[in-house]
């Protein structure tokens, strides 16, 4: 079954993009521009499900945008940075 996961793209100093997805500690992912760094994200996402015993429920909008702790452990600048959503079969 699929599910849509949000992820949080986050604009680099000096150009390209470091993506996060808050669903999966520690995956995280870069690149030069958002479909690159949103694919290797999403790579990183596959590999952590298959040492995985559990599908993480998926979080709302909402839920991400509430949880400022996360947000300033990565240092994510909500004004800058753009939220989406990815399937992940």
């Amino acid at each position: 079954m699929a599910h849509h996961y949000v992820v949080v793209l986050v604009p680099k100093k000096g150009g390209g993009w470091r993506v996060h997805f808050p669903d999966f500690p520690g995956c995280h992912a870069e690149g030069a521009r958002v479909e690159l760094a949103v694919e290797a994200a999403t790579r990183e996402v596959i590999s952590w499900l298959e040492r995985a015993r559990s599908i993480p429920t998926p979080q709302s909008y909402e839920e991400v945008r509430s949880d400022e702790s996360w947000a300033h452990l990565r240092g994510i600048d909500w004004s800058t940075a753009v939220i989406s959503q990815v399937q992940i079969v």
